[in-house]
């Protein structure tokens, strides 16, 4: 895989997405069986600050440590799943989009990518979609609100 796509697709070669779309980001997601616990776990024991939590009752939470002020910040997305009787969860990848989410949907269906969640705009400030991988890994894709 040596050839590059310019974020034109000249000569016939699709268009470099991740470069036209602004990706900025990546967030792992871990499993846990109870998001409130895990919340205070990561905040009282390693030091990360809560960003937020949603659900009533909570079942999905970000914690994150740093300021910008020397890297990036490390971001941990937390999500409920109830184990019990079923094959553990993997986990997923989550990429921030820095524009035009519905746009890079489109382009993924287009290519014939497995959607597997449809954008959605969700309480936390995010549109996002999901699509899944051939080896079966979820990678969702998000951008702000505006």
């Amino acid at each position: 895989m040596t050839a590059k796509a310019g974020a034109s697709g000249v000569g016939g070669a699709a268009p470099d997405l991740g470069t036209l779309h602004e990706f900025h980001g990546v967030q792992p997601v871990l499993p846990v069986s109870d998001v409130t616990r895990a919340a205070r776990w990561f905040r009282d024991m390693l030091g990360f600050e809560l960003d937020f939590i949603a659900g009533e009752p909570p079942s999905y939470a970000r914690v994150k440590k740093g300021d910008g002020s020397h890297g990036d910040p490390v971001y941990l997305r937390l999500w409920q799943c109830n184990t019990r009787g079923t094959p553990p969860w993997r986990g997923e990848i989550v990429i921030h989009v820095g524009k035009d989410i519905d746009g890079l949907h489109a382009a993924y269906v287009k290519r014939g990518v497995t959607v597997i969640e449809p954008p959605v705009s969700q309480p936390w400030g995010l549109r996002e979609f999901a699509i899944r991988e051939p080896d079966g890994h979820v990678l969702r894709f998000c951008g702000y609100l505006p």
